[in-house]
């Protein structure tokens, strides 16, 4: 018989795990925290959190780090994520380069590199790069418990390909899943890239909680956006669901390899802007870039030393960026939209021209209560949304993921 989703029931060992995980998680968030708070937090008995507490630390998960103050100055003994026996690996692939970093449940980086490539090298030849350096990372930390993917999208979970990489085209081929699946000993879960910057910025970019909605959007080599609505990520049908990049601003506008004109990510990618950038400023690249980051922060740089040109085509990249949050706001209605990835590093000079379009084309009552900010993560969000998405998956079913005395 077939089991509907929508409709399933829970065993007595779901709910179990789901009281585990909503622990796990508090912890993750708060990091030293008490029983008599877990309780408050959760709703739960402090006998029903004192028994799973017990089972958390002696399969190694949650450790007592002595004693916290609570309520009335009264003492408690405080428990922490054993996050340093859990690790994550995370791999970010895009356009031009790979990145590969090794982070623990908690978020702290252990290490990462990074691997550029051209658009003429064979994907089979990157890809075999790409698992040899994985696998000397697990060979150096022997406690990585799961590894992330972020990909491009609009990636097909269920046929475990890309649809469409604007300039490779070589990569739609590629299968992700049949490549990374069983390659390492270690579960592997992948995701698009801007859904992994949203997991990023809801699990590590300390915006506060509680809250219910997060939009990630993504501007860098492509254009793109992720959702996070009560804890959960939007994904739709085939998983591209807020594929804002080829949302059309211009129905007459040229043509996208998508096959629709004028999408937004014509207008605002890294690539758009260093297109322009090396036509109307090509003082700024007489000198070699290391990668397409410090060129983009070069046109940045120069328009906060008051460069007229580059100044100009900044509030236009703000301009568009503006059109997309528009879009993100009247789709999906978030509380925040954190704006990451290599335009972003443009941060001030792009908010006050981006505020001003929302407040221009969103009513008040709506534009009023979002919150628009430039991510402030310190690692490449989504790297960093990779090893989210390791994350995500684990703290979700610390009993199967996470490492047992």
């Amino acid at each position: 018989m077939i089991k509907v989703k929508e409709v399933a029931g829970n065993n007595t060992s779901d709910l179990v795990e789901m009281n585990r995980s909503a622990i796990v998680r508090i912890l993750q968030q708060k990091d030293v925290c008490s029983r008599a708070d877990i309780a408050k937090i959760t709703g739960l008995t402090q006998a029903s959190i004192t028994k799973i507490v017990a089972v958390l630390i002696d399969m190694g998960i949650v450790t007592e780090v002595g004693f916290t103050k609570g309520e009335g100055n009264r003492r408690s003994i405080g428990l922490r994520l054993n996050a340093a026996k859990n690790l994550v690996l995370g791999v970010k692939f895009s356009r031009h380069v790979f990145s590969i970093g090794v982070f623990d449940i908690c978020g702290k980086v252990y290490t990462q590199q990074e691997t550029e490539f051209g658009l003429d090298e064979f994907a089979s030849d990157v890809v075999a790069d790409m698992k040899k350096q994985i696998h000397a990372l697990l060979k150096k930390y022997k406690n990585v418990v799961a590894i992330g993917f972020a990909v491009p999208g609009p990636y097909l979970r269920d046929e475990g390909r890309i649809a469409l990489v604007t300039k490779m085209q070589s990569w739609q081929n590629i299968n992700f899943e049949e490549e990374f699946e069983n390659e390492f000993d270690k579960p592997v879960f992948i995701e698009q890239d801007a859904n992994a910057g949203a997991l990023a910025e809801w699990w590590f970019g300390n915006h506060g909680r509680p809250i219910n909605s997060l939009a990630y959007f993504l501007a860098g080599e492509g254009v793109g956006s992720g959702i996070v609505d009560h804890d959960r990520l939007i994904l739709g049908n085939l998983g591209i669901a807020s594929e804002v990049g080829h949302i059309s601003i211009d129905v007459n506008g040229p043509a996208c390899e998508c096959g629709n004109r004028g999408c937004l990510e014509l207008y605002c990618s890294a690539n758009a802007l260093l297109k322009k950038a090396e036509e109307i400023l090509p003082e700024l690249f007489k000198e070699e870039y290391e990668n397409r980051w410090e060129a983009c922060n070069r046109v940045f740089l120069a328009a906060k030393e008051g460069n007229k040109k580059a100044l100009k085509l900044t509030e236009e990249i703000a301009e568009y960026l503006g059109y997309g949050c528009v879009t993100l706001i009247n789709a999906y209605d978030p509380e925040i939209i954190v704006i990451g990835d290599s335009i972003s590093q443009g941060g001030d000079l792009l908010l006050p021209t981006i505020n001003r379009i929302v407040k221009e084309r969103v009513i008040p009552e709506i534009s009023g209560k979002v919150q628009i900010k430039i991510s402030k993560l310190t690692v490449d969000p989504t790297l960093y949304g990779a090893a989210a998405i390791a994350t995500d998956k684990v703290l979700r079913k610390p009993s199967e993921y996470l490492v047992s005395n």
